[in-house]
């Protein structure tokens, strides 16, 4: 009989999982063993399952994750056992010429957390303490799980050099499309629109205050976006991206945010680009903006419960087959 206090979901091959028995892990001198509480779904997870990100198979997928510290290594000395803790999960190597250079989320070495590694869709992993967060205590963990993704739209918006009073479309009301929304007005962008095909999304997003876009029923209404001040693509799928370049003004910024799969090539107008001197900007994860995610969380300014459904474990098979897209915006896992 499987004890469900030690298990672990594996992603075992392209389209394959597993959710198999694991032994607790051992903890170095310098590691956290966290007893996970609850961990975030997320669309490089899919891209994983189908084969179309980078992995070491087998492994045990999930980066968003957070929990309860359940012992530290002899030189930890920043977190103890019971703190609530959330984590980074790239691991740099120091050496190499971005981490040099202080981009270490471009280390040329770089091993994740539930993707080169082992990682949160399981009941416990470990973490070297360099990578811990702690957040307040009584923090919802299902929020604090979502601090990776938060902190990746801080960079992304950082590098998008928002100013107060700033017009902006983000074209896909996903989880990272909505929270980039909520973000950007935080950051005093006086006007943000999402443009999203699929209902349930875009209600979240008008509930939430934001104007939204059917770029399928209004196709019209999406040509006619021009003169925006930065454009977001969270969506990865389509012309979306040259819909961004179109809908910004001369000058403006776009950024490239999604999570496009490996290889994949899109249709681009260099003369828009050229002519509107506009700046293509990329975003890839993030190299310090985690503490900022987790004031924000522990804020309670960004709205998350309207994005979040709790799911079990043999249920993230389905999330990652695209059989619950119709309702989920954003699956969580939740261990007792």
């Amino acid at each position: 009989m499987r004890d469900s206090a030690l298990i672990s979901l594996i992603v075992t091959g392209v389209g394959e999982i597993e959710i198999a028995q694991m032994e607790k892990p051992a903890v170095g001198s310098q590691d956290v063993l966290i007893q996970v509480s609850a961990c975030g779904i997320c669309g490089t997870d899919r891209h994983i399952f189908h084969g179309t990100y980078p992995a070491a198979l087998p492994v045990s997928i999930g980066h968003e994750f957070a929990g309860v510290v359940a012992e530290v290594g002899s030189d930890v000395t920043k977190v103890a056992f019971g703190d609530l803790v959330t984590v980074n999960p790239n691991i740099w190597c120091g050496r190499c010429t971005p981490c040099m250079e202080g981009v270490p989320h471009l280390c040329t070495n770089m091993k994740a957390k539930g993707v080169d590694l082992n990682g949160g869709l399981s009941s416990y992993c470990v973490v070297p303490e360099s990578l811990i967060y702690r957040i307040a205590p009584g923090t919802d963990p299902v929020h604090a799980s979502l601090s990776e993704p938060v902190s990746c739209v801080l960079h992304g918006v950082d590098r998008l050099e928002v100013k107060a009073g700033y017009t902006a479309a983000v074209f896909g009301g996903g989880f990272i499309g909505q929270i980039m929304a909520q973000i950007l007005r935080l950051q005093g962008a006086s006007d943000v629109m999402v443009v999203e095909p699929q209902e349930h999304k875009r209600k979240v997003a008008e509930q939430a205050g934001f104007k939204t876009i059917d770029p399928i029923r209004e196709r019209d209404k999406v040509e006619a976006l021009r003169d925006l001040d930065v454009t977001v693509d969270c969506a990865g799928a389509g012309n979306v991206l040259m819909q961004c370049v179109q809908s910004v003004k001369r000058g403006g910024n776009v950024l490239l945010f999604a999570a496009y799969p490996q290889g994949k090539s899109l249709p681009i107008d260099p003369y828009e680009i050229f002519r509107k001197e506009l700046r293509i900007i990329g975003s890839f994860t993030y190299p310090d903006t985690q503490l900022r995610a987790v004031r924000l969380i522990e804020s309670g300014k960004l709205q998350l419960d309207p994005l979040i459904t709790v799911i079990r474990l043999e249920q993230v098979k389905e999330l990652l087959e695209g059989k619950l897209d119709h309702c989920v915006i954003k699956g969580v896992v939740k261990f007792s």
